[in-house]
């Protein structure tokens, strides 16, 4: 009669334990999802072989409806590449030169501490929220990511378009 005893005691400690021990709230657990789910700024994207790194959307000055997407673009293959487009939102976003040049190798960072811009303008969204971003590369093709806006202030104070307005269409070059 021990044995039996002893043998069903340990069956419900066994059955019992996860339960007990309150790590484990299923599949569906926060700290199981969150590896799926974006977590902030700086999102991370790879097509072919361009990485792109750390990307956010710093809202212009108070009062506009321009922004700029900082990030880092990373070809980590042995040919050439270039950003040859850019959507924030769904809408077209303007590329400091229509398009940037990705050497072999070569990091090229935009919007901070940098010469290259990807700019929106016209956008009319909240921060702290996720908002559709597409990049495509002539040679690794497009990449599709939600990324995070954010205000200028903090870290990314100072950030801001550049220009600050969209670029009159009488003076692009297409318009001549």
């Amino acid at each position: 009669m021990k044995r039996t005893h002893v043998a069903a005691v340990a069956a419900m400690v066994l059955l019992a334990t996860p339960a007990l021990t309150g790590c484990f709230s299923g599949m569906k657990a926060t700290t199981n999802m969150q590896a799926t789910m974006n977590s902030g700024n700086g999102v991370q994207a790879q097509v072919g072989d361009v990485h792109v790194e750390n990307a956010t959307v710093v809202m212009g000055p108070e009062g506009s409806t321009s922004a700029t997407l900082t990030t880092r673009i990373v070809n980590t293959g042995p040919q050439p590449d270039a950003l040859v487009f850019a959507t924030v939102n769904g809408q077209p976003a303007t590329i400091t030169g229509d398009q940037v040049a990705l050497d072999p190798g070569a990091s090229v960072s935009f919007g901070f501490d940098s010469e290259h811009w990807i700019n929106a303008y016209g956008l009319e969204v909240p921060t702290s929220t996720y908002v559709p971003v597409e990049l495509g590369f002539q040679n690794a093709g497009l990449v599709k990511i939600s990324v995070l806006t954010v205000p200028p202030v903090g870290y990314y104070e100072g950030i801001a378009p550049n220009p600050p307005t969209a670029p009159s269409a009488a003076a692009s070059p297409a318009a001549g």
